[in-house]
């Protein structure tokens, strides 16, 4: 599986949190990879590597965001990801939530700092 982190560079930074810049970049890279149904980096991007009930993370989002595409979804995640510049974000560069028009997971669109990515919290 491919790292979908924004890593920072230099072994230097390794314990510095976060940025609100990194964040936004983040979010846009998880939209982009729903719209495009990347699934492998989505799944990545919200932390998900368990197999349930006999089925990959990537084999559970690849039904979900496409049902989810096919029913207007396109026109959410677009709306999303036109706000991502200047929408609202709240952070202490460990955790964040950034208020998009249409929240990202279950309601939310909170991030947690982990591994020196920002990781959608479940």
């Amino acid at each position: 599986m491919a790292v979908a982190c924004l890593a920072l560079a230099g072994t230097a930074l390794a314990d510095s949190p976060g940025t609100v810049a990194g964040l936004r970049a983040q979010v846009a890279r998880l939209i982009t990879a729903e719209l495009g149904r990347d699934t492998a980096t989505v799944c990545a991007i919200v932390a998900n590597t368990a197999t349930i009930h006999g089925q990959t993370c990537e084999q559970r989002w690849g039904r979900s965001i496409g049902h989810f595409l096919k029913h207007g979804g396109r026109h959410v995640l677009r709306a999303d990801m036109k706000a991502v510049p200047t929408a609202a974000v709240s952070s202490n560069g460990y955790a964040a939530s950034i208020a998009l028009p249409h929240p990202l997971l279950a309601g939310q669109s909170n991030f947690s700092w982990y591994d020196n990515c920002w990781m959608l919290e479940k």
